[in-house]
């Protein structure tokens, strides 16, 4: 009896120091997964979910062993726990009702969710096991292999949904007609569900869109932040999500700037006054566009006289940015920039005017009319000036519709003694008087023309083509490289 006693207190101190070292070690493992998991905190997700629900359960048969072995230290104890544990299995075996000729009772009802979270762990294990070993070796792209990892464990779902119900004496048959019912509420309530869900996996696989994309659909426009499996979530530039049905890319049109190239072109309209001078304009917007980071040297900006408006010539500020997510930001910015060119240009922006002409009786009779003009200049009897040539200007136009004389004058100053560099040098056994290298005058074009390398080597290949650059054993034409070349008098053309 003592000794009964004895082992039943021993139990009884011991489970609160194994409890207390289980929970720590519960805590340690999470702990430990999360910081190997950083980064992937879903491959870490299921282990670390297995882990506590592992160390859970031994908690909890600790007690339950304490409690056996105290009772076992009485007769009483152990006669009324062996009662009451074969009224409660009776009461737990007994049948509530009949499901295919089989009587289902409480315990097998408490088994459905132990049997579903017991599932979902091994599928979930399983999808997890297949994703690393085999769809990354496959080589698959990340959203691709989230839709079909997706696909996997749903299937893998049923499927053993399928054999834990036969397993457990229930007729797959009988969930026929289930199965016609569901289909019947999918086609008349659930069809915009099915549609949804449909959609997510045609958009999973296809990739039109992606997490990280700007998009405009409808009215929206903001950045994807996730595809799911029924919607998508759209964050705005007000920093609000927005919930957006699958199907809805897919039935309409999605503008996406970042898909394939984020280089996206952004239109800045202006109207300026008649008067003002085309080629200043021109040249306040390629300067407001050149000195703003955000704006691509390649392609080039461009400005383009889109129409003659009824108080304004209508010009149009082409430029390139690899980022549209900002692109609001951006006409912003070179609308200052735009604003602070034209007045330091003398550039006006007009008001609207209106032409009104006032008929009186007695001017009638005489035939007269009087036109009062709204517009300040016209009040003051000052004329308009004759409109200036449109000429081209070159900072616009690309180095292969440079004009001859422009040629010259890039040559010109390329061998002037502020030029590019010229000296004697050297190449295996043979010496090449006062020549510069290729790459050498690509540099120069780049710093001091502000032209892109790849334009400033299409300047090279056209002096070399006109004569005003040779090889200097006549083997190359130009290239951006290690090539000794002179200048040259080109010969003058029939």
């Amino acid at each position: 009896m003592k000794s009964s006693l004895s082992l039943a207190a021993a139990a009884f101190a011991a489970a609160p120091l194994a409890h207390f070292a289980l929970q720590r070690a519960r805590r340690r493992a999470g702990a430990h997964l999360s910081l190997r998991g950083a980064g992937r905190s879903s491959a870490r997700a299921l282990p670390l979910r297995a882990a506590s629900l592992a160390l859970l359960a031994a908690q909890g048969a600790i007690w339950l062993a304490a409690l056996r072995i105290a009772s076992d230290a009485h007769p009483a104890l152990a006669a009324a726990r062996e009662r009451t544990g074969s009224v409660l299995m009776r009461a737990l075996e007994s049948p509530l009702f009949e499901l295919s000729g089989r009587g289902v009772s409480a315990l097998d009802l408490l088994l459905v969710p132990v049997i579903a979270v017991a599932l979902w762990i091994a599928v979930n294990g399983a999808t997890q096991l297949l994703r690393v070993s085999l769809l990354r070796a496959i080589g698959l792209s990340g959203g691709s292999e989230a839709t079909v990892a997706s696909l996997l464990r749903y299937g893998l779902a049923f499927v053993g949904a399928l054999i834990a119900l036969q397993s457990a004496g229930l007729d797959v048959r009988s969930l026929a007609i289930a199965g016609g019912v569901l289909g019947v509420g999918i086609g008349f309530g659930l069809q915009n569900l099915a549609n949804n869900f449909v959609s997510g996996v045609v958009i999973g696989l296809e990739r039109p869109i992606q997490p990280g994309d700007v998009v405009r659909v409808g009215e929206h426009f903001g950045t994807i932040l996730r595809v799911g499996a029924r919607s998508t979530a759209l964050r705005t530039l007000d920093r609000v999500t927005i919930l957006i049905p699958n199907s809805r890319f897919l039935e309409g049109e999605v503008v996406n700037w970042s898909h394939g190239d984020p280089v996206s072109r952004v239109r800045i309209p202006i109207g300026v006054d008649y008067s003002s001078d085309v080629s200043a304009v021109r040249s306040a917007l390629l300067a407001a566009a050149r000195a703003h980071p955000a704006v691509l040297r390649e392609p080039r900006a461009q400005v383009q006289l889109r129409a003659f408006g009824g108080s304004s010539l209508d010009f149009e500020l082409l430029v390139w940015t690899r980022d549209p997510r900002n692109q609001f930001t951006l006409i912003s910015d070179l609308n200052y920039r735009i604003e602070a060119e034209l007045d330091r240009h003398g550039v006006r922006v007009p008001f609207p005017q209106l032409d009104v002409h006032i008929r009186t009786p007695g001017a009638l009779a005489a035939g007269a009319v009087l036109a009062v003009d709204a517009a300040p200049a016209i009040a003051s009897g000052e004329a308009h000036s004759p409109h200036p040539a449109l000429e081209s200007s070159r900072d616009e136009r690309g180095p292969e519709e440079w004009t001859l004389a422009e040629l010259e004058e890039t040559a010109a100053r390329m061998r002037s003694p502020s030029g590019v560099p010229r000296s004697d040098r050297r190449h295996w056994l043979r010496s090449y008087r006062d020549c510069f290298v290729g790459s050498d005058a690509v540099g120069w074009l780049v710093e001091n023309e502000h032209l892109t390398r790849n334009e400033a080597r299409v300047v090279g290949e056209r002096l070399a083509e006109l004569g005003f650059i040779r090889h200097v054993l006549d083997e190359h034409g130009f290239h951006d490289g290690h090539f000794y070349y002179r200048f040259e008098t080109p010969k003058p053309r029939a």
